[in-house]
């Protein structure tokens, strides 16, 4: 099959068309002769076990890894503080709810007004004593040290918001 001689341009030269475009064509044209082939249809049904085979075997290593799985110990809860697991029901039946979908624990010794004060004036030294910046992760520092002097200087046993509700996570 013999093509025409390519355009000559306006000065006489012969033109080349560009690469890419000679590329496109022979990319579109092996496409179609692939998927125009009766070829691929044997290829695909030799291929087919093997497909078959892969995803067997993996489907018997994942029921391989829930057996290992299921198999393993428990993690041991650590033990709980009697007086927190009170406090934590108490919170249950008595905390005010702020958002009708979240429903997080505070300390119920909040709420006494024989503790509030011993309480918003450790808040407060807490906070001046972190950084003011108050970046993440340092409420875990603010609770710790509220904690530290009301037990220190009051004798109040305060739990902090992250001893109150165990699943939640706090930055």
């Amino acid at each position: 099959m013999k093509f025409p001689p390519p355009a000559l341009s306006i000065q006489g030269k012969r033109r080349n068309p560009p690469q890419h475009e000679n590329l496109f064509f022979k990319i579109a044209t092996a496409a179609l002769i692939t998927l125009t082939s009766p070829i691929w249809i044997p290829l695909l049904i030799l291929l087919l076990p093997f497909k078959r085979r892969r995803e067997r075997r993996k489907r018997e290593e994942d029921l391989a890894r829930a057996a290992m799985r299921a198999s393993l110990p428990k993690e041991p809860q650590p033990p709980t503080d009697p007086e927190l697991e009170r406090r934590r029901e108490l919170a249950r039946q008595t905390n005010k709810r702020t958002h009708p979908k979240i429903s997080i624990l505070y300390d119920p010794i909040r709420d006494d007004p024989a503790y509030a004060w011993a309480i918003e004036e450790a808040g407060r030294r807490a906070m001046k004593e972190v950084d003011p910046s108050f970046q993440m992760g340092s409420c875990h520092l603010f609770w710790r040290l509220k904690k530290e002097i009301l037990k220190e200087e009051h004798g109040i046993t305060w739990y902090s918001p992250r001893e109150m509700n165990p699943g939640v996570i706090y930055d």
